[in-house]
């Protein structure tokens, strides 16, 4: 066998592994893609269960409904989420991880603790995530009316960390003078109501006065007239 033969059959080896391997190249790229549709399912099922958790309350919404709703089966539901109390405590942390990451101060937003800008900055993005997101209230109004799991589970892993923080933040602006001089606790319910109700209760107040809530410039307004109405001049 000469020396040229030689290297050519040696050489096909390599080659044909080469080609082999092709494809495996590309398994990376299908995981992630399969990752990203998992999430994004995961994503639209969790929605539509807050959807229906906040129009009808956990013991009444249906994963059936949750599962037509999000365009999949019951079956998936199961798959990704459990049971329908698995399901419930999930939807609930998606609810409060989105509020906490919609809440952070945008790019040339001064922070919150910055002193009356700072303050007046998180008051208009507290009415203006309510206003996107009036299922939260809804939701959180279906399961505290009554003592529960859901309520505990709500309470002990999101609304009491939350509200320690909030309390924290109304001390601070009452003892620098920019906030009425109220009990934190009166103040939370009072932003909390003030920021949520309105949303919640869209249909009625488009049945009363003939507007949509929604609206960019009444969603502004309503900020304002917060603004005006927990902190001083």
């Amino acid at each position: 066998m000469t020396n040229e033969v030689k290297s050519v059959q040696e050489a096909i080896p390599t080659q044909v592994s080469q080609v082999a391997g092709a494809p495996r190249r590309k398994r990376p790229y299908l995981a992630e893609q399969r990752t990203e549709q998992k999430q994004a399912t995961q994503a639209r099922i969790l929605d539509s269960a807050l959807t229906l958790f906040s129009e009808r309350g956990f013991d009444s919404a249906s994963v059936r409904d949750i599962a037509a709703r999000a365009g999949v089966t019951h079956a998936m539901i199961r798959l990704h989420f459990g049971s329908k109390a698995q399901l419930w405590q999930a939807a609930v942390h998606h609810l409060f991880n989105r509020m906490a990451m919609e809440m952070q101060p945008r790019a040339g937003e001064p922070p919150f603790d910055a002193g009356r800008a700072g303050f007046e900055c998180f008051i208009r993005r507290y009415v203006h995530y309510c206003a996107r997101h009036p299922e939260h209230a809804r939701l959180m109004l279906q399961e505290s009316m009554r003592d529960n799991e859901q309520l505990r589970f709500a309470v002990e892993h999101h609304i009491a960390p939350s509200h320690a923080l909030m309390r924290a933040r109304l001390e601070g602006a009452i003892a620098q003078g920019l906030m009425i001089d109220l009990a934190p606790i009166n103040l939370i319910y009072i932003l909390s109501a003030a920021g949520q109700s309105i949303f919640a209760l869209a249909e009625e107040a488009r049945a009363l006065y003939g507007i949509d809530v929604f609206d960019d410039a009444f969603v502004e307004r309503h900020a304002d007239a917060l603004v005006r109405l927990l902190l001083r001049p």
